[in-house]
Parts: structure tokens; C-alpha cells; sequence
């Protein structure tokens, strides 16, 4: 038979090894948990981002108001005019959605011909063409 004081040893070892798995177990949750959260929160920042450029896009005389507030219009020696401000505006918007799918392909979230599908969209486009 099997005396007491090695049932308790038994007992106590199971029950270190169950409490070092589950540690483990909540460590690895937390890990995956705490980078779910800066993920979304860097989405979100691109959302408002993206929602704050499509306002200066809908209202271009606010974006000109912020524009000659900020110093824009002394410093480059000319006023912009509206439709300028309206471009510029569009120009960013564009450049948030472009940032943004590239963080999606560089976690892999968008395929590869998709990608290559979004590159080929952007080598037709003279703007960004010619700023780069």
C-alpha cells in the first residue's frame, strides 16, 4: 500500500503543475489580449484620422480657415484658394486610406494580389507619381 505522505506529495505536485499550466495559460491570453487592444486602438486613430480629412474634404472653407490660422498662406507667400485647400484635403485622405492598407499587408491581413492590384491602381495615378 501506499502510505499517506506519499498521497500529499502526489497530491501537491499535480496540483503545482495544474497551477504553472493555468499561469501560463493566462499569460499567453493576456499577451494576445494586450495586443488586440493597441491594434484597435491604432485603427481607431486611423478612422478618426480618415473622418477628420473627409470633414476638411466636405467643408473646404474650414479647412482654409485652419490653413491660414495655422500660417499656411505666409508662408508660402500666396493664398490658397479654396479648391487648392479641397485638393490637399483629398490628397490626405487618400494618403490615410493608403497608409492604412499598408499596415493591413504588413500583418499579412491583405493578400498579396490584392496588394499588387492596389499598387497597380497607384502607378495610374499622376499625383503620387510624381510626388514620389
Amino acid at each position: 500500500m501506499v502510505d499517506t505522505t506519499t498521497l500529499v506529495v502526489v497530491s501537491t505536485l499535480v496540483q503545482t503543475a495544474v497551477i504553472s499550466v493555468t499561469l501560463i495559460v493566462f499569460i499567453l491570453q493576456f499577451r494576445s489580449q494586450e495586443r488586440a487592444v493597441k491594434e484597435s486602438a491604432y485603427q481607431g486613430l486611423i478612422g478618426r484620422y480618415n473622418a477628420l480629412i473627409s470633414t476638411l474634404v466636405d467643408k473646404p472653407e474650414l479647412a482654409l480657415s485652419l490653413f491660414v490660422s495655422a500660417g499656411g498662406a505666409k508662408d508660402a507667400g500666396t493664398s490658397a484658394t479654396k479648391e487648392d485647400i479641397a485638393a490637399y484635403s483629398h490628397l490626405l485622405l487618400a494618403y490615410g486610406i493608403i497608409e492604412e492598407a499598408y499596415t493591413l499587408r504588413q500583418k499579412r491581413w491583405i493578400s498579396e494580389d490584392d496588394g499588387s492590384s492596389g499598387l497597380h491602381f497607384l502607378k495610374g495615378c499622376p499625383v503620387i507619381l510624381s510626388s514620389h
